[in-house]
């Protein structure tokens, strides 16, 4: 706490008033040899001990599976479900479509089920549709197998 010692007003003379402004500069002095300290300690704690790594043999990694895409369109009230970029699929046959199109975009599976089961389908739905057919077209995708569902947003930091 710091005393005023000149000033206008009330008071007796002779008598100092408090006040209340705080004084940083002890803080700054205490700021700023810490930081020198710092600084100077820092290179002396880094180890410089000289070591031969091994060479690495890692094989490349395989190439992750294309992406099915299930896309949902409502358009004034009638939904549309597409599979890839195809034309619009009939919802009975949902599953199915599905299924040929994770066969169609990695030919690499074969006719491994295992494979194919397990791919991800990822579901883009427009902001517009009705949750019951994001609902519905899961539905259809877990009835042939399809249990690893994604769902798809617009990443509006970009």
């Amino acid at each position: 706490m710091g005393a005023k010692l000149a000033g206008g007003g009330g008071g007796k003379r002779g008598q100092l008033d408090v006040n209340a402004e705080p004084n940083i500069v002890p803080f700054v002095d205490v700021m700023l040899v810490l930081l020198i300290i710092f600084m100077v300690a820092s290179p002396v704690a880094s180890v410089d001990i000289n070591v031969t790594l091994p060479d690495s043999k890692v094989l490349p990694s395989k190439r992750p599976p294309k992406p099915t895409y299930v896309t949902i369109q409502d358009k004034g009230g009638v939904v549309g479900f597409f599979v890839g970029n195809d034309e619009v699929v009939d919802t009975t046959v949902l599953g199915k479509k599905a299924f040929e199109g994770v066969v169609k975009d990695n030919p690499s599976f074969g006719g491994n089920l295992a494979k194919i089961i397990d791919q991800r389908i990822y579901i883009r739905a427009d902001g517009d549709t009705p949750y019951r057919n994001v609902v519905f077209a899961m539905n259809r995708l877990q009835d042939e197998g399809f249990y690893k569902v994604a769902l798809v947003g617009a990443d509006k930091r970009r």
